[in-house]
């Protein structure tokens, strides 16, 4: 997956290491360099995760295109639970992570 913004840099979650997971092998986002070693990178700007309930106001831009999200979201047992055509031939995806937080992923058409 080819990641490429994201709207929010403090995800919450009720299991940090299993968020970071998550996140780390499903987005393929880099660790960061920050001093603690669950923090990730997107865009520059690091990713934390901090202890809270769930949201649904995620959203997360990428430059892959829809069939090779899905295959990606398959291969990694992620079921999209909503999917929407868009402005400007792309299309949104909407998934939960392990957190039970619902993210709205945009790829090209």
């Amino acid at each position: 997956m080819k990641p490429r913004k994201l709207n929010l840099k403090t995800i919450p979650a009720r299991n940090i290491d299993r968020a970071y997971r998550f996140w780390r092998d499903v987005f393929d986002l880099p660790q960061s360099g920050h001093e603690s070693q669950r923090h990730l990178t997107i865009d520059g700007q690091d990713i934390q995760f901090v202890v809270g309930e769930p949201t649904a106001d995620i959203e997360l831009l990428v430059r892959d295109h829809q069939d090779v999200l899905k295959a990606h979201l398959r291969n990694n047992f992620i079921q999209i639970v909503h999917s929407d055509t868009r402005f400007n031939h792309k299309i949104a995806f909407q998934i939960y992570d392990s957190e039970h937080n619902l993210i709205t992923i945009e790829a090209n058409q």
